[in-house]
């Protein structure tokens, strides 16, 4: 059975940009196959990124050991997809908070910009009940630097995710490519694969 990576890149981005290719080398380096997906941003929901993610997973064969590695929104495409298949483990960097909980407390102007269609799907999905279904290890990266609401989110998630943990990234902003998320990521990444 293969170790297989998923790596799920943030809204907007692709899985091409140099941060991700740096994090799929060094997962290629601990003896895992890496499969990056591939997102259609516009004018789609959340639902809709969810579903893209699973027509690329089916096809590279998901009956291997499979971890899931997502930015931002991608790792709200990786938490709920975890929620609907068998996965090992997965690495959640940045987890937006765009959950029906959190709808309340996020800036109106962020609810202008992503639009009125994505809003509505975001009021299906419950952050509580998608967390009842998770079994994966779940390890939760986030920077000081990226707001209240990010923050909120990922502690809630470390709270509710039966078996997971958070890593605070001192100073770094919403932006995977800053040099000290990607050396946090690396450093638990050793620290984990190392071991086994």
């Amino acid at each position: 059975m293969k170790k297989v990576l998923y790596i799920i890149p943030g809204f907007n981005d692709k899985s091409t940009l140099k941060p991700y290719k740096e994090i799929e080398k060094y997962f290629q380096d601990f003896g895992f196959e890496v499969f990056p997906i591939e997102i259609t941003w516009k004018n789609k929901t959340m639902t809709n990124y969810v579903e893209e993610f699973f027509s690329q997973f089916n096809k590279y064969g998901k009956n291997n050991e499979v971890y899931l590695l997502g930015f931002s929104y991608g790792a709200m495409i990786s938490l709920i997809a975890s929620s609907k298949t068998k996965i090992k483990m997965q690495f959640l960097c940045s987890l937006s908070p765009y959950f029906k909980e959190d709808l309340p407390n996020i800036p109106n102007w962020w609810k202008k910009y992503l639009g009125l269609k994505r809003m509505k799907d975001f009021e299906k999905l419950s952050f509580n009940n998608i967390a009842k279904n998770i079994s994966a290890e779940t390890i939760l990266f986030a920077g000081t630097n990226e707001g209240v609401e990010v923050e909120r989110r990922v502690k809630d998630a470390n709270k509710k995710i039966k078996n997971s943990q958070l890593f605070l990234i001192e100073k770094a902003k919403h932006d995977i490519s800053q040099d000290i998320y990607l050396e946090k990521i690396k450093e638990v990444i050793k620290m984990i694969f190392d071991k086994k």
